[in-house]
């Protein structure tokens, strides 16, 4: 793959030229700013230097559209911005222990769904994807928000699960705070406390009160699974007494 670089605002953009069983060359900024120049297997570099050349001024159109909108591009370190994290495209963000969760936010025409979902692209590396039209920081902060918090909502359910048969816990009334579905309760061994929450817990990984409601922060996804399960075996105990 070669590169051509043409001029723009006092510094060189580079195109990427992809060779391919294409019919037709097809220009395309990607979201993170980067240029690639699909073009049919065969074709002479002076009519691959005339097409860019034709196409420049919508070229560079496109890539000021994308920059305004999405200026969150591809940073190297993690930035802070009135003390809170910035999310933007390509932080890695820690799940399970590891620091393998990439970010990339997609932006779509004003008014189409916000999608949130995940790909493993490989056993070390998953991408967090969200797809929306509003880049408002809280807003990427929530969505995040919320997929860790689903993920450590699987996570307690199946560690107290598990636990609990181990500790001998009795059983009676168990459900995750605002989880259930059509009235529904989960099926899963009835405990004797009678809510598991998982939420923002400010200050503590989890608590049990005095009623034996177990609550538990989101951000245990973010933890070593071993640390996970320490937490969830601590409070727990608290109900054998």
């Amino acid at each position: 793959m070669s590169k051509i670089r043409i001029p723009h605002d006092g510094k060189d953009l580079e195109v990427n030229i992809i060779l391919g069983s294409w019919r037709y060359v097809k220009l395309v900024v990607n979201d993170d700013l980067s240029i690639d120049m699909k073009v049919p297997v065969g074709m002479k570099q002076d009519m691959i230097h005339s097409f860019l050349e034709a196409n420049k001024r919508e070229l560079l159109q496109e890539y000021d559209r994308k920059k305004n909108r999405n200026h969150q591009a591809l940073p190297i370190t993690m930035d802070l911005q009135e003390g809170r994290l910035v999310y933007r495209n390509g932080l890695q963000m820690p799940f399970l222990g590891n620091m393998d969760l990439k970010l990339r936010i997609r932006h779509v025409p004003e008014g189409e769904e916000t999608k949130v979902f995940v790909d493993q692209i490989s056993e070390h590396e998953r991408v967090l994807t969200i797809r929306t039209d509003n880049d408002d920081q809280d807003f990427i902060r929530y969505c995040i928000m919320r997929y860790y918090k689903k993920c450590a909502t699987g996570i307690v359910r199946r560690y107290v699960k598990e636990f609990s048969e181990k500790l001998g816990l009795s059983y009676g009334n168990i459900h995750i705070t605002n989880l259930t579905t059509g009235g529904s309760r989960l099926a899963l061994p009835k405990l004797r406390y009678s809510n598991l929450t998982v939420k923002n817990q400010t200050t503590l990984w989890g608590r049990c009160t005095r009623r034996h409601t177990l609550k538990f922060d989101w951000k245990l996804a973010m933890l070593p699974e071993e640390v996970i399960q320490y937490i969830i075996v601590h409070e727990m105990t608290h109900m054998k007494k």
